[in-house]
């Protein structure tokens, strides 16, 4: 059911961007008639409405800028929520959960650092809500240390996470109906050492752990593969707080998250520069 939200608010955000579009607002003006003082606005339908038409018509459809026009409009609405610390969680809330669901991992990184907040202008009970509201977050933001990994994989193989010599592991979360989840892995597979350069480690959603056998053995996949039938509900996606598939990190060798590709295009030109 959480996967079935999500989906939803994606599809009202992008709808809601073409009718703001067709209004042709000024968005410069767009919170002018939001009391962001007023409680009784926290959690409305009008609010909700009014963030997922902001958050995506100021984009106007440019992939390549997406992220850094996303992270200038909630730069706008967040300095705005600040004068009530509840609106401003909310928010936070809302946006955090939509960006992630949508594997936008620059937005949601620069959510987790509180802005437009400066030191000291909060309490210690404001604090630690935020904190609630990011700790899973958190947890697996490019600096952190990975979540430990250990069990049997599809082929019975046995695996450890931090008992492993690998120097780089890619970790891969995706599912088995996603052919742009089979796309990635592919690229990965061609383009990548998976024997001495990269340990890849896939977490799948399927029906069942044939499903997974199967698809991992027409795609030629080395490395370790897990399944679990609890899916979204199975440890490694709760520890990695997933929402989406694919779900991608890269770990160095002392299983630091250092990287987390949104596509190949981004992994490969990553992979450039960290040479």
């Amino acid at each position: 059911m959480k996967k079935l939200i999500h989906t939803s608010i994606l599809l009202v955000f992008v709808l809601s961007a073409f009718q703001l579009k067709a209004q042709n607002m000024d968005l410069q003006r767009y919170w002018d008639d939001v009391d962001f003082s007023d409680s009784a606005m926290v959690a409305s339908q009008m609010m909700s409405d009014k963030l997922v038409a902001f958050f995506y018509s100021f984009t106007d459809g440019d992939e390549q800028h997406f992220d850094s026009l996303s992270i200038a409009g909630l730069g706008v609405v967040l300095d705005k929520a600040k004068v009530n610390m509840r609106m401003y969680e909310y928010i936070l809330d809302f946006a955090l959960n939509g960006y992630s669901s949508m594997g936008r991992d620059k937005v949601t990184d620069y959510l987790l650092n509180y802005p437009q907040l400066a030191e000291g202008e909060i309490g210690v009970e404001e604090g630690l809500r935020l904190d609630s509201i990011t700790e899973p977050y958190q947890k697996v933001k490019v600096g952190a240390q990975a979540p430990d990994v250990e069990g049997i994989t599809i082929d019975g193989k046995k695996y450890h996470l931090y008992g492993s010599d690998a120097e780089r592991v890619i970790l891969v979360f995706w599912s088995t109906d996603c052919e742009y989840c089979h796309d990635f892995l592919v690229h990965i597979r061609k383009n990548l050492d998976l024997k001495s350069d990269f340990e890849l480690v896939t977490f799948a959603l399927a029906d069942s752990q044939d499903e997974v056998l199967q698809t991992v053995k027409k795609m030629r996949l080395p490395g370790y593969h897990f399944y679990d039938a609890l899916r979204w509900e199975s440890k490694p996606f709760l520890d990695y707080h997933v929402t989406s598939t694919p779900f991608v990190l890269v770990l160095d060798a002392e299983r630091t998250i250092v990287y987390k590709p949104y596509d190949w295009n981004e992994l490969k030109e990553w992979l450039k520069k960290s040479k």
